[in-house]
């Protein structure tokens, strides 16, 4: 006579043969971004494009033929623990906006003639990156914090009427892909950065590499 199989003894089985077989999925998959996981370090080129209201100006004073691109640098230190999640600190100089301004200006008393207007903008990041490992491809997108800094003047190249400075905390986001060879990876990316009531888009490129 036999005796039928009792479901629960093969339960455990079943769930030991599963847990087996994500273990092995999980460490193949380690094993193969190995030299892609842990801490890493990049800078890129980065081509900003500010939106301002410049209507928003005080006393009166208005700006014309603004140049509202210019590029700047960004330097990063980002970890890595699992091939589908980063982590990164980052710095950035935005580069600046500027335009002609309606300031009098006294040649005689030494002003410059005509006035200049402009806003230098650096930012300080901490972000999420999720990332889609395809091949050698990584694609991903970021989510953060980051602390800005405007610093404003008014003048020319030489003399300076008057300077200001804002800063604030705002949010920045953005989607990007990079092709990794080996424990270099070469990264092409767009964020998006709140800067209070402005904003700016940024396309950065850079090479990243992992120790």
């Amino acid at each position: 006579m036999k005796t039928p199989i009792e479901p629960a003894k093969t339960v455990p089985r079943t769930l030991i043969a599963a847990g087996a077989l994500l273990g092995f999925l999980a460490t193949a998959s380690t094993t193969a971004f190995a030299s892609d996981l842990g801490l890493y370090i990049g800078a890129s080129f980065v081509q900003t494009k500010f939106e301002h209201d410049w209507n928003e100006l005080p006393a009166g004073l208005t700006v014309r033929d603004v140049d509202d691109e210019d590029q700047g640098f960004k330097v990063l230190f980002g970890w890595r623990p699992i091939p589908w999640f980063a982590l990164e600190a980052s710095y950035a100089d935005l580069g600046a906006a500027s335009g002609n301004t309606n300031a009098v200006c006294l040649a005689v008393l030494g002003y410059p003639c005509p006035t200049r207007l402009s806003a230098d903008v650096q930012s300080a990041q901490l972000a999420a990156l999720g990332l889609w490992p395809v091949g050698d491809f990584d694609l991903f997108a970021r989510a953060g914090i980051q602390r800005w800094e405007a610093d404003a003047e008014i003048g020319d190249a030489v003399t300076v009427i008057a300077r200001a400075r804002e800063d604030d905390t705002d949010l920045v986001y953005g989607v990007g892909a990079q092709y990794r060879y080996k424990r270099v990876a070469v990264r092409l990316e767009f964020e998006h950065l709140e800067l209070e009531e402005s904003e700016a888009e940024a396309v950065s490129m850079g090479v990243m590499y992992s120790f």
